[in-house]
Order: C-alpha cells, then structure tokens, then sequence
C-alpha cells in the first residue's frame, strides 16, 4: 500500500516552510514553556530555576513596556483574576520581538539545514500534551459544574442592565448544567483525541473549533481571557498545518488521500516500551488529578458545598431602627430591601439600590446570624433571629443602633427562571 507524505517526511523542506517553523517554534515556546517541567516538582532546585526565569521575563517586560511601548505607568505584577492585562499585552509584544529577533538569527545560522523532521515531531508532541491538559483542567472544570457552577441568589436579584456583559455570559452559562456539560465533554474529547497520533488531526479540529468558540465569546462579552483562548486556538491550528495539503484533498478537493505514515520517535524496542510507560502514567495521571481535584473541589466550593443555615433572598417588610419604623424609599440609603445570603457571602440591598457585599457566619443552634466587612472586620452587624414559617424576624445592634428587621423569605422556586424547566412541546414560545 503506498503512502502519503506531508511536511513531517518530506527530505527537503521549502525555505518559506522552514523559516515559518523557525517562527512558530521559537512562539509557542516561549509560550508553553516551562509546560511541562514545573510539573516535576521533586528535583532540587527546580524551582529557582523558574523563579529566575519568571523573573527575567517580568523585568524584560517592564523594561519594554517603558523604553519601548513608553507605557507611562507601572506595569501591574502578579494574578489579579485577567488574562487580559497592559502586562500580558506587553508579554505578547516581548514574546513576538524574541520570536522574530530569534528567527532571524536561527535562519542566518542554520540556513543550509534541509529539513526540521524530527523537531517538528518533539514540539507537535509538546503542543500536543500542552493542550491536552489544557483541555482536560477546562473540561473537567465544567464536567463537573465548577467553573459556572450555578446561579447566586444575588444573580436572581441583579437587574439585567446592571449586569456585566461577563457576568451576563457567566449567568447564561450557569442557568445550563446540560449546556455547560456539554461543553466540558468536548474539550475532554479534544483532549483525549490528541493522545493518540493517529487520532491527532479530529482532536486538532475539535481543539480549533471549541476554543474559537470559546475566543468569539471572550471577544463578544469581554470577558479578559482573550489573549489565552485566542493562543489554544494557534496551537490548534499548528497541529493541523503538517496535514493541511491531505485535509483540502478530502475535504474540498475531492481527491483521493492515502495512508499516512507516521515518523517513529525510537528505533529500539526498549526505548519505545519506555515511552509507552511514560505517556501512560502521565495521561493516568492527568486523569486522576482532575477528576479527584473536581470531585473535592464540588464538595468545598461547587454544587456538594455545604450552605448556609439562612441560605436565601430575604425581602424586608419592616426595617425598625432605634424603636422607629423607616419607611420604604426608594432615597433611603440606610433601610434594607433585602438581605441576600450565598454560598460565601452575603449581600444588603437598600432600598436606592445598592448592595452591600458581606462575609456571613451564621450559627443555627443559637440562631445568631454576623455580617462581616471585607474591608474591616471589627465592622459587625449581629443579630439573633427568629423563625415563623416564611417570616424571619433579625434583632441587633450596628454601630450603636438597635435594629429590628421583618423579613419574608422568597424561595428560589418561586423565579420563572428556576421553576420553568423544560419542555419538549411548546405550544407557544414562552420568551419573557
């Protein structure tokens, strides 16, 4: 049976081919690295190593950002919850500056090199398992409904204009659980096709296709993982070029594609029984260590998370500070509308619609309830509270008033957005 070849086996590559390759190798590098070392954890002095690195990378780009880019403030270090930031921005521009500078010199030096056969099969392995476990930490993520995990009692309350359009796409995402499985499965798929070689190009397509997905809804809510899910994208791409000319050959052209044939990484046979090993304690591993990690993380912060006693939306009926009734207006910015109780936190409205986010502990033999500033802790509004079915009746002091505050519970059940469900026959549209 003959065979088809592609970039991978070809003896001479074109000078275009390979200074591309130069590019996109000295990019995703930069990028990747140091995926997958910082994983082995238990060699000595590893971790200096990236340290350093880390390091050496945060000062090239605050140099850049100010010589350069004349960016006239101090670029912003360390996780503040944005893949998005003037840092990582500066990151790209830096990473992009190497890429080129390295090309360059890379092509200067090496130009009467004929092929990167056996570098292009190593970094399509590295790109590989880079995305496999990207997908796999995203995909068990949702699988198990903890990256959108479910809809805040705050959420049911927020009217829809004053909603971020990330906090819009968020709620959207967390009404599903279907929806958000489905999600979860295909990245897992995508990553559970990459392992396999010969299963590559599907699970390449699949990687392409969810996350320009996944990028096109970063882009359309602004929600700041642009610049990553656009990268997973590339790397998508990247495992697909090689195969490009067979993939317009079947899919547009019309013409016949033969087998493919697959370069060997080892010749001999303990070598290759070695690897075997390797790549399954490592996909084992990845397997276990997502699954367990979703497991615990459900029962700490997801679905299984343990609520509060007073979990609930509390509508205000009688605000009485100091022995006087506070009337219900809509100016007041000191009587409450409702009190708000999540999983990890807690919110006041008051009636001009404002909230105010609180840390809650509440003690449900004593019935005492604390609401507790972020910004100061020795800022405390406590209260006992009392239980008549529906009615829950708050008494206590805050900054040396008395306070007593009628509530009527309002259930979750009782939003069209929660008891609606699903229907399989709908003999009109119910759009509200």
């Amino acid at each position: 049976m003959s065979v088809t070849q592609d970039i991978s086996t070809q003896t001479s590559w074109k000078l275009s081919t390979k200074i591309l390759f130069r590019f996109f190798f000295v990019y995703l590098f930069l990028n990747i690295f140091p995926f997958p070392f910082y994983y082995i954890g238990l060699i000595p002095g590893l971790g200096n190593v990236f340290s350093f690195y880390y390091d050496g990378l945060d000062q090239l780009c605050i140099w850049a950002g100010k010589h350069i880019l004349n960016i006239p403030y101090e670029l912003p270090m360390g996780p503040t919850g944005s893949g998005d930031t003037t840092t990582d921005y500066v990151f790209q521009f830096v990473t992009l500056l190497l890429t080129i500078i390295t090309t360059i010199i890379w092509s200067i030096i090496d130009f009467k090199r004929s092929n990167y056969n056996k570098l292009l099969l190593y970094t399509r392995t590295l790109v590989r398992y880079y995305l496999i476990t990207t997908m796999f930490s995203y995909g068990f993520s949702k699988a198990f409904t903890l990256q959108f995990s479910e809809l805040k009692n705050i959420d049911l309350i927020k009217t829809f204009g004053n909603q971020s359009p990330m906090g819009l796409m968020w709620n959207f995402m967390e009404y599903s659980d279907t929806y958000t499985r489905f999600s979860g499965y295909a990245e897992i798929i995508a990553g559970i096709l990459l392992i396999f070689r010969k299963t590559t190009i599907l699970g390449a397509f699949m990687v392409v296709a969810v996350m320009f997905n996944v990028f096109m809804m970063n882009m359309s809510y602004d929600i700041p993982v642009k610049l990553y899910s656009g990268l997973l994208t590339i790397m998508g791409v990247f495992l697909l070029t090689p195969d490009i000319k067979n993939i317009l050959n079947f899919f547009v052209l019309n013409k016949e594609v033969k087998p493919k044939e697959l370069p060997q990484y080892f010749t001999k046979k303990k070598l290759k029984i070695a690897a075997i090993s390797i790549k399954i304690i490592v996909i084992g591993y990845l397997f276990y260590t997502n699954i367990e990690g979703s497991i615990e993380g459900e029962k700490q912060w997801g679905k299984k998370a343990p609520k509060s006693a007073l979990f609930g939306i509390y509508e205000v009926t009688e605000f009485i500070k100091n022995n006087d009734t506070i009337p219900p207006l809509t100016t007041d910015t000191i009587r409450w509308k409702r009190l708000i109780i999540d999983k990890r936190y807690s919110n006041i409205q008051t009636m001009n619609e404002t909230f105010i986010r609180l840390k809650e502990k509440t003690d449900s033999t004593s019935q005492k309830l604390n609401l507790i500033s972020y910004g100061d802790s020795a800022d405390i509004r406590s209260f006992s509270y009392r239980i008549n079915d529906s009615i829950y009746i708050f008494e206590g002091t805050y900054k040396c008033d008395n306070l007593k505050i009628v509530t009527k519970k309002k259930e979750r059940s009782e939003f069209p957005l929660i008891n609606r469900g699903f229907h399989w026959i709908n003999e009109k549209p119910f759009n509200r």
